[in-house]
């Protein structure tokens, strides 16, 4: 009857003890939910970046003819430049066909904006309410409680197994 009348101690004890734990849980003090904002610092950099042009042509037509003394002489002449490319053709006077081209460059270097991102800041939100001393030092001492009962329950099982297994 000894062990029985242990039991029932412990148990009575428990149900007077849950209406009280379960009052404590559902009246202690609500969390509010604080979003965070985050705020990049970024750096922008322009750099040049290389862009490779379309090949540019000329297209030159003549019609050249001997004349009764057996010079050649240009009947008509047509040339077709690209935006690109200047062709440029001559005669000269001893009846060589001269041919001169200009072309630009094929690459174009043109700015581009680069965007480096070097770190995230975190900014809170402000708190409607700071807590208290008094409040953090329960917040603070309430975890050491709650670590302390959970280990105290844990010596009495690990105790009472022992017992039982004697």
């Amino acid at each position: 009857m000894k062990l029985y009348d242990y039991i029932i101690g412990k148990v009575s004890r428990c149900i007077t003890l849950v209406p009280l734990m379960c009052l404590l849980l559902f009246c202690s003090c609500k969390t509010k939910y604080v979003p965070v904002e985050g705020q990049k610092d970024s750096i922008v950099v322009e750099k040049l970046v290389e862009v490779q042009l379309p090949p540019d042509s000329a297209t030159i037509r003549a019609l050249l003819e001997c004349d009764e003394n057996g010079k050649v002489v240009l009947s008509w002449l047509d040339i077709v430049n690209s935006k690109n490319a200047q062709a440029q053709l001559t005669i000269d006077s001893l009846g060589n066909l001269l041919a001169k081209m200009k072309t630009q460059p094929d690459t174009v270097y043109l700015p581009s904006k680069e965007v480096t991102v070097n770190k995230e800041v975190q900014v809170p939100y402000p708190v409607e309410k700071e807590l208290t001393g008094w409040q953090k030092l329960f917040v603070n001492v309430g975890g050491w409680a709650i670590g302390i009962v959970i280990i105290t329950i844990l010596v009495v099982v690990g105790w009472m197994v022992y017992k039982l297994k004697k």
